[in-house]
């Protein structure tokens, strides 16, 4: 456990001098505190936070699908995608039919990357919001979300009521109380490998990018192993990655434009909405014409269902321990 930020200041600068290299920045040094590369994969037995790492540092960025369900997760595994994401938009919309308004708690981020975990075995990023308020409330936050599974933890410097459209973004909390709350992440981490996603919102909040880049490279400074800038241009991610010191996480085009701007984690966040649309049009078919026509021809059945469902599994379980039998029989 980290006692002062004099390590995370070292690991820091260690970092930001690979980093300089563009691609080669996803792979900073290796140890607990670093990226090994995705050579170096962890083996099957390692913490979530050392499987996390391991993906990072290779050529081609590592793939995330934001998940707002868990059948959303296992499909994202079932896929070959490296990586899910507990989202809390997703997770607002999914469970609650809201937007990512800041009205989901802690209690819900917690409990949705516990299930998820519960559910796959690729390394999760837990959305936590702005860490639960004060760097008391992150403290805790980050040990409630490494025993829930999370390889990652994703914290933000925007918090109140926020992303209302045609209204206000939200509120940016100054830096020296966002660089409070990450010393607090770090230091809460049981096992080291857990990993730290630092995130600035000032560019969605209508803010200067270089505000936001030079935030996110203080963040790292004090110990965030990964940055997320929302809304930063894809062509910019180069010099946020080697100011920071860190892989950049963030959503673009394709894999191929991800890879052309240097783009550790390729964040994929419209899962959710391409589902809803789906069923949208297949509801609107239905009321339009009394059947579902085509908008059904899509509908995932079969042996691909059972495969998500875990069917095979639940089966052989049944068999072995005669869960038919009825009582007393």
């Amino acid at each position: 456990m980290t006692s002062s930020n004099e390590p995370s200041r070292r690991r820091f600068l260690q970092g930001a001098g690979i980093a300089a290299g563009g691609v080669a920045g996803h792979a900073l040094a290796a140890g607990p505190a670093g990226f090994a590369g995705a050579a170096a994969q962890a083996p099957a037995g390692e913490s979530p936070g050392a499987r996390f790492r391991a993906l990072l540092g290779g050529a081609d960025p590592a793939r995330c699908i934001n998940c707002g369900d868990v059948a959303t997760a296992r499909l994202a595994e079932m896929h070959g995608f490296e990586i899910v994401m507990s989202g809390g938009s997703a997770l607002s919309l999914s469970k609650y039919g809201t937007g990512d308004f800041g009205v989901i708690t802690m209690d819900d981020l917690v409990e949705f990357c516990n299930r998820t975990f519960d559910a796959v075995g690729v390394p999760i990023i837990a959305d936590a919001d702005d860490g639960g308020g004060n760097p008391l409330n992150v403290y805790r936050t980050v040990q409630r979300m490494e025993k829930a599974g999370a390889a990652c933890i994703m914290i933000e410097d925007l918090y109140g009521a926020k992303h209302l459209a045609g209204y206000d973004e939200g509120k940016i909390i100054g830096r020296e109380a966002m660089v409070d709350k990450v010393r607090a992440a770090v230091d809460a981490r049981r096992d080291d490998d857990t990993a730290l996603l630092v995130r600035s919102d000032v560019v969605a909040d209508g803010g200067p990018l270089d505000e936001a880049i030079e935030r996110v490279a203080l963040y790292a400074q004090e110990g965030g192993d990964v940055i997320f800038v929302p809304g930063i241009p894809l062509d910019q991610c180069r010099r946020a990655v080697e100011l920071a010191g860190r892989p950049i996480l963030t959503g673009a085009p394709s894999l191929e434009a991800a890879r052309e701007n240097g783009v550790g984690i390729f964040f994929v966040g419209a899962m959710g909405a391409i589902a809803l649309g789906a069923v949208d049009d297949a509801m609107a078919a239905l009321a339009r014409d009394g059947s579902l026509g085509d908008a059904g021809a899509g509908g995932l059945g079969g042996a691909r269902r059972l495969e998500l469902i875990g069917n095979e599994a639940a089966v052989e379980r049944a068999q072995r321990f005669n869960a038919l039998r009825e009582d007393g029989q």
